[in-house]
C-alpha cells in the first residue's frame, strides 16, 4: 500500500467536499466535519498518533460527539 498517495488522494476529497456548496447552514458544518475526518485520516496515513491526528477536544467543539469523546479520553490519560 502506498500510504502517501492514498493520504493525498484522501486530502484532495476532503479539500473538494470544502469548496463545495452551499457554504453555510447545518449541512456546511456537517460537509467541514466529514471532511475534517479525511483530514485526519490522511494524518494517520502519514504515521501521526491518531491523538494528534484528531486534534484537540476544542478544535471540534467540546459540545459534539466527537469533542465529548476526545474529552473523555484525556481525561482516562490524566
Amino acid at each position: 500500500m502506498d500510504k502517501a498517495t492514498l493520504a493525498k488522494i484522501i486530502r484532495n476529497r476532503a479539500g473538494a467536499i470544502i469548496d463545495s456548496p452551499p457554504y453555510d447552514g447545518p449541512e456546511h458544518q456537517e460537509r467541514m466535519d466529514d471532511a475534517e475526518l479525511l483530514c485526519v485520516l490522511s494524518r494517520v496515513l502519514n504515521g501521526r498518533p491518531i491523538e494528534q491526528a484528531f486534534g484537540a477536544p476544542g478544535d471540534w467543539g467540546y459540545d459534539t460527539p466527537i469533542g465529548k469523546a476526545l474529552a473523555a479520553a484525556n481525561k482516562a490519560m490524566d
